[in-house]
């Protein structure tokens, strides 16, 4: 199918937010066509076969517990492969566990004699969870808007629990260990990860961006870049032109700002270097954090141990990511990880090889308290729609939930 002079909707992005929305025009009969630079839809959700493995572009999971996830995707074709609620810390000394006796009541021991914080920071990570599960997910966004970092002392949480367990957790969610990022995030993934579980597809992360692209077909147009948009129209790099009566603009925020006059998000860099090895340096798809805080490494996955798709010749993979300035020096950060993490795994370590490390520079976009009222606008100032992470909050949720919002806002105007 070739690309058409002419359509009701051009889309620019192939990325969770463009697809979604498109998915949704495309069902109510509008006639659309969707554009992307890149060789492959996904956006920043891509994965490559290297030497065997499947290697996500940086340490990505979904949570089952994502609204618009459930709303979008079929989970069970996607063959989710989960981790292991809890997690491994190390605290300097050695490798502590922290399980989720919720769902696994066999780790409530070992849990409670964990070394990390105090019998009443763990009692009242149970508090927690419990009323805000009481509370539709929603409701986690009402509340004071506070930092992360205040919120928790707010709580109660002693400042070594915090520093232990907290920020390299969180450190791996909101990609920043200062924990600055908005109370109002910290409740909503905190309440999804006691309502389901962090996974990945078994065939990697880009099968979820292809499963909700499967239905557009032809309709989706890759290594086709958008040199110029307007409101009715826009402009390839080989000069030919699109008419449209509406254009979505769907890139991420920086390329957005350079078609717009969009002002670029304020972004987080993270780094994930991949290793393979003969021998497993635990036997659990369990994240493994750093809570002694030294770096550069934040927090580590056994993939192979996830999902066996990901591996290669019997041989282990495994993620190893880093943050803040640990994301700041893509050449040498994996020698400095595995410097690092010869003292959580031993000397086995330094036999692991290096595949490949990527580090992305605007992997997440930043949400201080208070983001919510400086989100973008809903359009350009030339009748360009608006949609990405990054005009909500940046997540797998917040992306497909703003394709579909700006879509219905889209179908509105069609409509009237």
């Amino acid at each position: 199918m070739e690309i058409p002079q002419r359509t009701d909707v051009v889309i620019v992005g192939a990325g969770l937010s463009g697809l979604a929305c498109a998915r949704l025009l495309q069902a109510e009969g509008i006639d659309i066509v969707v554009l992307d630079s890149s060789d492959a839809v996904g956006g920043r959700m891509r994965s490559d076969q290297v030497e065997g493995f499947i290697l996500d572009r940086g340490f990505q999971v979904l949570l089952t517990a994502y609204e618009e996830l459930n709303r979008s995707a079929n989970l069970n074709a996607l063959d989710l492969k989960r981790f292991k609620p809890g997690s491994l810390i190390w605290t300097g000394k050695r490798l502590e566990r922290l399980g989720d006796p919720f769902r696994n009541p066999t780790t409530l021991p070992t849990s409670i004699l964990a070394k990390v914080g105090t019998l009443e920071d763990k009692l009242r990570v149970a508090l927690l969870r419990q009323r805000l599960l009481r509370r539709p997910a929603h409701m986690a966004f009402d509340g004071p808007a506070r930092s992360t970092e205040d919120e928790l002392r707010q709580e109660g949480f002693s400042e070594s629990f915090i520093d232990q367990f907290f920020r390299p957790f969180l450190g791996g969610v909101f990609l920043e260990r200062g924990l600055k990022t908005s109370a109002s995030l910290f409740r909503y993934y905190f309440r999804c990860f006691a309502a389901g579980d962090a996974a990945v597809p078994a065939l990697g992360i880009q099968r979820l961006p292809e499963q909700i692209a499967e239905p557009l077909g032809a309709l989706v147009k890759v290594n086709t870049t958008v040199r110029s948009i307007s409101n009715e129209a826009v402009t390839l790099d080989d000069g030919s032109r699109i008419a449209a009566d509406y254009v979505v603009l769907a890139t991420d925020g920086e390329a957005a700002a350079t078609l717009s006059d969009i002002k670029a998000p304020e972004s987080k860099a993270a780094i994930t270097s991949y290793f393979s090895a003969a021998k497993a340096p635990i036997n659990e798809p369990l994240l493994v954090l750093d809570g002694e805080g030294t770096g550069p490494a934040n927090h580590v996955a056994v993939m192979s141990k996830v999902s066996n798709s990901y591996t290669s010749q019997g041989r282990h993979l495994i993620a190893v990511s880093g943050v803040d300035q640990g994301a700041e020096d893509p050449a040498s950060f994996h020698e400095s990880a595995q410097t690092q993490l010869t003292r959580w795994f031993g000397p086995g370590v330094s036999e692991w090889g290096h595949l490949r490390t990527y580090r992305i520079p605007h992997a997440l976009p930043r949400h201080p308290p208070g983001f919510e009222s400086a989100r973008p606008p809903q359009k350009t100032s030339c009748g360009a729609w608006v949609t990405g992470d990054y005009s909500d909050f940046g997540s797998i949720q917040g992306a497909l939930r703003s394709g579909r919002t700006t879509a219905e806002a889209l179908l509105e105007t069609i409509h009237t």
